[in-house]
């Protein structure tokens, strides 16, 4: 196993770019906005996973641009350049575009890689060797933290998890910027790559893990509100094929990717510990795939978890248009997630560009 060791003098941000479209294509609107966004990002971000969300109960699919940025200064110098901008304030009141931005401390995060390969916040840090010692068992990824860990458990700055707005399938016209969380909020990346496995690796795969990673990762999709996590996002990349034919079809994709949102660190440790189907796959994985294991010395499928505890001021959203229950919006009601309105930003983000 890998680990990713990141600058302790500068934080380094997510950036997570949506795009809402119904059916299977965008329109020529959503297209050319999508388009327009691709070529802006692009030539900036140090690394983008480019992939798609579906999401079966409104009949909406999302493109999604998860993207790695080396600094805050470094995003900013990219958002507050004229053609950025431009785009972002003329976006119409229905547009159904988002952006997520987080930013993280080297003390309160971490990554794990099943090979030494540049994937995800690698690609803004540096691959090393997992230390031995904070492997395997229960809390290792709380151990990983610099700040925090055993001292302090992180905890949310909320008694108990919210309950999300009901997703009603209409669009929620106009912007909402939300720029106040709970304190300690803990985002998680995972990532599955098949794409390069062998038929052996497939095969064994099929035998011994397949439907239990489907079954795990369906709990967390449809666990209750009180389980603490906030949002699901299960995404693929359509582009790197299927490796099965399956249910559900989102899994199916080799190269796939889940984003969620926890109320903090101890609820995502709270349900890996109690869901029986979690604790066995993990206990057999480590078996198969460690260097005496079955796959040990053929293995090829590339795996990936990435954790960060967030403070309240380390987060930043805003939903331009998009379905009602999208994100936090969704949790725009509740005193702890503060919509400080939209319109101020980006007209002081504009006048700015203007006067410079």
């Amino acid at each position: 196993m890998w680990s990713v060791d990141i600058d302790p003098e500068e934080p380094f941000v997510y950036s997570i770019f949506g795009v809402q479209y119904k059916d299977d294509k965008p329109n020529e609107a959503q297209q050319a906005r999508i388009d327009t966004f691709e070529n802006l990002v692009t030539p900036s971000a140090k690394y983008i996973d480019r992939v798609v969300q579906e999401d079966s109960s409104s009949g909406t699919k999302t493109k999604i641009w998860l993207a790695y940025w080396k600094s805050m200064p470094s995003y900013k110098a990219w958002w507050e350049t004229k053609d950025v901008v431009d785009f972002w304030t003329s976006l119409p009141e229905d547009a159904g575009m988002y952006r997520e931005i987080l930013t993280v401390p080297r003390g309160r995060t971490q990554m794990a890689l099943s090979a030494e390969k540049e994937e995800g916040m690698a690609y803004v840090g540096t691959v090393k060797p997992m230390d031995q010692t904070k492997m395997g068992y229960w809390g290792c990824y709380r151990d990983r933290y610099e700040d925090g860990g055993k001292k302090d458990r992180l905890p949310s700055s909320l008694q108990a998890p919210p309950e999300a707005q009901k997703a009603t399938g209409k669009i929620r016209p106009g912007r909402v910027l939300m720029t106040t969380f709970p304190d300690n909020l803990c985002f998680v990346v995972e990532g599955q790559d098949h794409s390069s496995i062998s038929a052996e690796e497939k095969n064994y795969w099929f035998e011994n893990f397949d439907a239990s990673v489907t079954n795990w990762i369906t709990d967390l999709a449809n666990a209750p509100p009180s389980a603490g996590i906030l949002d699901t996002r299960l995404c693929y990349a359509p582009e790197n094929g299927k490796y099965r034919a399956s249910s559900p079809d989102v899994l199916n994709y080799n190269r796939k990717v889940q984003l969620f949102y926890f109320l903090d660190h101890g609820h995502m440790e709270r349900i890996g510990k109690q869901n029986k189907g979690h604790v066995n796959l993990r206990n057999n994985f480590l078996q198969s795939y460690c260097p005496t294991g079955a796959m040990g010395q053929i293995a090829k499928l590339l795996l990936w978890v990435e954790t960060s505890v967030l403070k309240s001021n380390e987060i930043e959203c805003e939903y331009v248009g998009c379905l009602e229950g999208t994100g936090f919006m969704a949790y725009d009601n509740h005193s702890a997630f503060k919509n400080s309105g939209g319109a101020g930003l980006m007209g002081y983000l504009k006048s700015w560009i203007q006067d410079s």
